[in-house]
């Protein structure tokens, strides 16, 4: 398990402070008592006291203190940062995550900053919770391109979050774990924003081309799984909102069958998704072109019926503005 980074911003922790009044409200007593357990907290933060954080988190919520509502929320993210530091601390001893994931578990409560949601994302997938995987690597990797869109180039914020290179290898595992998983679970987006997760079309210069989107189907079949129906609804609707001119469906299968057998029936999984799209919503079907791969690259190279049940699949190519459609 690779450890990402947990250093807290400190100006979250000594904004009150410096600020005084004008965050922590207008009394000056108020103000003060923010101001003293902003203080604290970073005394706390600096030993590592995570029990300590936590009550004095608990006392900044209390009416009397009067802390502003964007203080609390840094606070929080600084708590929960502080439980992967905690998680580690066990973690490099052991290197057992199973026994000391309730750690991290418990920050959640505190915030969900893309650094305790790639951690958990870790945990589970080395224990092999898939499903939980999955959905931990999409939240934080939309964490990731939100917080990369908002930081500043050369601010402290922006040295903490991945490279790009880190983040192409944080994506592989992403799909990796979404075509391992029983279920499909997008993370939520808010009503204007963009998709990210596995819909995730670029960050920090790495530009996401090709997608191993789960779209999934029933043996020597083009029926999608109930998986398949979740993923390929949730395509619509990223296609619906996106500006991409077009988008390429290559259709894969399993290795049973013959060679002839599997490149038909890779070509129809691909038309298939195709005329979901276009029958669903009306998708103009000049966007979407459709290639056949049959069984000659596999995602899984295991022998067993989940492995041949995850190589039947389509994959999905983005073709940003001016570019050209991918052999």
């Amino acid at each position: 398990m690779t450890r990402q980074s947990a250093v807290v911003v400190g100006n979250s922790l000594v904004a009150c402070l410096l600020v005084g009044a004008m965050l922590c409200g207008s009394p000056a007593l108020a103000s003060r008592q923010c101001s003293a357990i902003d203080v604290d907290a970073r005394q706390a933060q600096q030993a590592g006291e995570l029990e300590r954080l936590i009550e004095l988190y608990t006392e900044a919520h209390d009416p009397a203190a009067a802390c502003d509502p964007l203080y609390l929320a840094d606070f929080g993210r600084d708590v929960a940062l502080a439980h992967i530091d905690r998680f580690f601390s066990l973690f490099d001893k052991d290197k057992d995550g199973a026994a000391h994931k309730q750690i991290l578990e418990a920050g959640r409560q505190y915030g969900e900053p893309w650094q305790l949601l790639l951690t958990l994302a870790e945990v589970e997938a080395g224990i092999g919770n898939t499903d939980l995987a999955a959905s931990y690597y999409q939240q934080a990797v939309r964490g990731m391109e939100t917080a990369s869109r908002s930081a500043d180039t050369n601010s402290g914020a922006a040295k903490n979050l991945p490279s790009a290179e880190e983040f192409q290898s944080i994506y592989t595992k992403m799909a990796e774990a979404a075509l391992l998983a029983e279920t499909f679970s997008p993370p939520a987006v808010s009503r204007g924003d963009e998709p990210g997760g596995l819909f995730a079309d670029s960050y920090r210069g790495y530009v996401v081309k090709e997608v191993p989107v789960p779209v999934q189907f029933q043996f020597a079949s083009t029926r999608f799984t109930a998986k398949g129906e979740q993923v390929a609804a949730y395509l619509l609707d990223y296609l619906l909102g996106s500006h991409l001119p077009k988008v390429k469906l290559i259709g894969h299968t399993d290795p049973v069958g013959t060679d002839e057998f599997n490149q038909g029936l890779s070509e129809r999984r691909a038309e298939a998704v195709k005329s979901y799209l276009v029958r669903e919503r009306n998708i103009d079907g000049s966007r979407i072109t459709t290639r056949s791969a049959g069984s000659t690259k596999p995602m899984d190279t295991g022998s067993d019926s989940a492995a041949r049940a995850r190589n039947r699949r389509v994959e999905v190519w983005f073709v940003p503005e001016g570019a050209t459609v991918p052999d």
